[in-house]
């Protein structure tokens, strides 16, 4: 099945949500091998410009992949995807994150264009950006209606 038509300009992605524990960036450590402390040492992160520990970046990003991953049917995102992000505030343990995403424009050439925001449990953007996703021959796996 073609991926023709499953992100049309105004879609709105499904709200995804990622609850941010010091367990889950731990984790991410140890599978990135990034211990810097202001991540994994609450102690000493507590004394930090920060005030305590902070999540790495990838781990607020996860909500983006999550609705992409939906909106397009499939477990993974289709090569040559380019993501533009800015970091606007630090995600903590006990942050609660989710995706606030909409398709701006389908391109001739195949590509859709959609901003997106992860936004912590106050409203306020952790992060937010672009990104283009070539659609044009992208095989997508069939789900079964809900």
């Amino acid at each position: 099945m073609e991926n023709t038509g499953v992100l049309k300009a105004g879609k709105i992605l499904q709200r995804v949500v990622l609850n941010i524990s010091q367990i889950m960036i731990n984790r991410y450590a140890e599978v990135s091998g990034d211990f810097n402390p202001v991540h994994v040492d609450v102690e000493g992160a507590a004394n930090s410009e920060f005030g305590g520990t902070i999540a790495h970046g990838c781990i607020p990003l996860e909500p983006l992949f999550q609705g992409l991953s939906e909106a397009l049917r499939r477990p993974d995102l289709p090569l040559e995807t380019q993501i533009s992000v800015r970091y606007r505030k630090p995600s903590r343990p006990g942050d609660r994150i989710h995706l606030e995403a909409r398709v701006l424009e389908t391109g001739s050439d195949g590509n859709v264009k959609i901003a997106f925001s992860c936004v912590n449990q106050n409203e306020q953007a952790v992060l937010e950006g672009e990104c283009l996703v070539p659609t044009e021959n992208v095989r997508c796996e069939q789900k079964e209606p809900t």
